[in-house]
């Protein structure tokens, strides 16, 4: 899983028929300080997040094993809402 921040939306309005009805959103990954990395995905959202939020994404085979996504033409999706980090009791930098 990655770390995301949702920075925009995709309109395709031609596509795969495995693609019609979901909503593509621009991702960038994020560290746990929330501070963006240099890396962009366009991914498929099954939890209804919108612009500014974070959440978790999965890539590859694993984006299909959702209940939506199962058997579609889809490389990320996003698959929840993040709404904080507990890391109070955890060095990052050991």
């Amino acid at each position: 899983m990655k770390l995301v921040k949702i920075i925009g939306s995709v309109t395709s309005t031609i596509k795969d028929l495995s693609l019609q009805g979901f909503k593509l959103l621009l991702v960038q990954a994020v560290d746990t300080d929330l501070k963006d990395k240099h890396e962009f995905f366009i991914a498929v959202d099954t939890v209804g997040l919108g612009e500014g939020e974070i959440g978790l994404i999965v890539t590859g085979s694993t984006a299909k094993r959702t209940e939506i996504t199962r058997h579609k033409n889809i490389d990320a999706a996003i698959i929840a809402k993040v709404e904080r980090i507990d890391l109070e009791n955890y060095n990052l930098e050991s």
